[in-house]
């Protein structure tokens, strides 16, 4: 959703806004929204005067009933793309419909149902851009879609549009530019026009006070995050205007002073939804600026400093890089740019020492003349023993970005272990041929594990496969690329959900963690998956584990989840899993750090559980360690980077956390790396085992952990 060029503000008549009052909207204020997989539509409403779902709309109406979600701040449905799904009625636009981009744009039509991307199409012809009028959509099938509401200056190519965008915002207009890289958080070039093949053209009306010169410029703050928040996924920013005459029209969000986005509709309260995978992980800066209905902007705020950390999720543990069989840790650690532009990166290696860590020593960086440029955010690190030897290695899934045709473009490199330090990076595997077809390495997420039982760790790679045709279902799919003496193979599909039983599965919903959790030799695929929530409001999680086998895996199975009577609500987003034997009896166990918020005095809460692998699943989860006690102090989930392995040799995994002390008096950034010692009934800890004070500066949020 990030965008590479500023939006503009043209001179020309303005078509649409968003009207703040309801001075078009006849009827009570009544409005509900309810949770259901099904809703029929019962009426058009109010400003269906009297017309029956699917029959003719002017654009007049197709404009206020899109209004009216905009005027009620109509949120995206609270399970996201997963059932139960929100839907929503006033007596103004009638209803139900669901709430998600095309069921609004379902709405804005008057049509009998609440169609998806896809069916859209079959309601409606295709147009050139040029020819787009208020009322008609622009339509990405495979994600996203939005009401065009007018152009603000034709030959920039400037508009408005109308968009339920996302989770965590409410229905709202936009200002979008086809010059620009991306619309509404899609690529801009995904888009295609069409037109509702009943709806009727005529004048559509410019909102009262477009042009309202007598405005008094807008002030604008900052109200979301707080400050020095710590951000990953999906995230809202929000914004309040004060203006001593008018209303404010407009918010502009600046990220690092690029302006990103522009919210375009009138009021005191903005806000919208930033993907923060599209950002670096570290520190950023969000400023914002209003604008009245005059068109004039006011000041820029003052900026409100956040930190992005989508790297703190583990997905696997850590390896013995040395052989000696006391796990070690590795960090890759991005060291930004050279002097002459050149990507930096460094692998750090912490030697175990028997009862703590040496310092980290340098085992390879490229910072030199022989090795090319490494972005460090172009990596996604995963931990194992590919080539059977005893001690571990690394490896990089890089995304290499687009070939000339658009095709995107994925590499697979590996790191070997020599035991001291580890061998220059050498290319396994890409998509870079005439077979394999278009590999997005955003869509890729990885994990390590001898998935056959051949005694070389393998890649798996959980995909993202977007929507079935028929846009009612997400799909899923596993792949491995098989490791063998002579390096690894082209992934396999071993696994996906585009089948007639398993219904479902979001890709974005998912945690992957792997291990063997049934202890037959083979490494497993466990997945964290986030249910939303119930009709009660609590959270919703469970856990899948798709056994490994010689040629692939099983469909995965669910073997816990938190709906019963004792468990309790259990937010996904506050979870961190990782996969490791913590009593040693053979079989990997799933690990949970959990935020638990803050106390009443402001302490930050963490708990660790664990759920004990079984021959045919998990235990529940239960609490093995909190700092809910009188030595701990406070201890913040958000920033813990976890690893596992066994770093005392006595054939129990541990827990390891790297945690961000944050920046010191004298500037320098501060981590610790404490132990959690597992035993037969839990772990111990936490110990601290090292920290940088001796070794100097360290970016905890540069630091991608292995």
């Amino acid at each position: 959703m990030l965008r590479n060029k500023a939006a503009t503000r043209g001179a020309s008549l303005v078509l649409v806004t968003a009207i703040a009052s309801v001075a078009l909207v006849t009827g009570s204020a009544f409005a509900d929204s309810v949770q259901s997989d099904w809703r029929a539509v019962t009426s058009t409403g109010t400003l269906g005067k009297g017309a029956a779902a699917g029959g003719q709309v002017t654009r007049q109406q197709v404009l206020e009933r899109a209004r009216d979600w905009s005027a009620n701040r109509v949120p995206y449905s609270s399970n996201g793309l997963n059932s139960p799904y929100s839907w929503y009625y006033d007596d103004a636009t009638g209803g139900r419909y669901r709430q998600d981009c095309s069921g609004y744009v379902s709405m804005a039509w008057q049509l009998g149902d609440s169609h998806n991307t896809w069916s859209l199409n079959d309601v409606s012809t295709e147009i050139k851009r040029s020819e787009l009028q208020p009322g008609d959509i622009l339509n990405n099938t495979d994600s996203h879609v939005v009401i065009f509401a007018g152009w603000i200056d034709r030959s920039a190519q400037t508009f408005y549009y109308y968009s339920e965008s996302g989770r965590h915002v409410p229905t709202q207009r936009y200002v979008g530019n086809f010059n620009e890289s991306m619309l509404s958080g899609h690529p801009t070039s995904g888009y295609r026009a069409y037109k509702y093949e009943k709806i009727v053209d005529g004048p559509v009306t410019a909102e009262p006070g477009a042009e309202d010169t007598g405005a008094t410029p807008a002030v604008a703050k900052v109200t979301g995050p707080s400050d020095s928040a710590i951000l990953d996924g999906q995230v809202a920013l929000t914004a309040s205007a004060e203006e001593k005459v008018g209303t404010p029209s407009a918010m502009e969000y600046y990220i690092d002073d690029k302006l990103v986005e522009t919210v375009a509709s009138p009021g005191t309260e903005f806000s919208m939804s930033l993907d923060t995978t599209e950002l670096s992980d570290g520190a950023h800066t969000l400023k914002v600026r209003a604008k009245n209905a005059g068109g004039q902007a006011g000041p820029m705020s003052a900026g409100s400093g956040f930190f992005v950390a989508n790297k703190a999720i583990p997905t696997s543990a850590t390896g013995d890089f040395d052989g000696d069989g006391k796990a070690d840790i590795a960090v890759l650690y991005n060291l930004g740019q050279s002097k002459t532009g050149k990507n930096l990166i460094r692998i750090y290696k912490f030697t175990n020492n028997g009862h703590g860590f040496d310092e980290p020593v340098n085992a390879w960086d490229n910072d030199d003349s022989v090795n090319t440029s490494w972005n460090a955010d172009n990596i996604k690190l995963t931990i194992g023993d590919f080539n059977g030897d005893g001690k571990s290695d690394l490896a990089a899934l890089y995304n290499s970005g687009q070939s000339p045709t658009g095709k995107n473009l994925t590499t697979l490199y590996e790191f070997i272990s020599d035991g001291k330090g580890f061998k220059a990076p050498a290319k396994v595997w890409d998509n870079d041929d005439a077979t394999t077809g278009s590999w997005n390495w955003r869509a890729s997420k990885p994990v390590a594990g001898d998935f056959n039982g051949d005694g070389k760790a393998d890649i798996g790679i959980l995909y993202n496969q977007g929507q079935d045709k028929e846009k009612k279902n997400n799909l899923t799919a596993f792949h491995i690329l098989y490791s063998y003496d002579g390096g690894i193979r082209g992934p396999k599909r071993v696994w996906d959900n585009d089948d007639r039983t398993t219904g479902s599965w979001n890709w974005e919903r998912s945690k992957p963690v792997a291990g063997d959790f049934n202890g037959d030799g083979k490494a497993d695929l466990g997945i964290l998956y986030n249910e939303g929530q119930d009709d009660t409001g609590n959270y919703r999680t469970a856990f899948h584990i798709a056994y490994g086998r010689a040629d692939g895996i099983n469909a995965p199975k669910r073997v816990w989840d938190n709906n019963d009577r004792t468990t309790g609500s259990w937010n996904w987003e506050r979870s961190k899993p990782i996969a490791a034997d913590f009593n040693g009896d053979g079989k990997a166990d799933l690990g949970i750090l959990y935020d638990k918020g803050q106390d009443k005095t402001g302490n930050n809460q963490a708990a660790f559980h664990i759920g004990y692998g079984t021959a045919d699943g998990i235990s529940a989860p239960k609490v093995f360690w909190d700092n809910n006690d009188r030595s701990t102090g406070s201890w913040n989930a958000d920033r813990s980077k976890l690893v596992a392995g066994d770093f005392n040799g006595d054939g129990k995994a541990d827990l390891g956390v790297f945690y961000n002390n944050g920046e010191q008096p004298n500037g320098d950034g501060k981590v610790t790396l404490f132990n959690f010692f597992g035993n037969a009934s839990g772990i111990s800890g936490p110990n601290k085992v090292w920290d940088s004070e001796k070794f100097g500066s360290w970016n905890w949020y540069r630091s991608d952990l292995g």
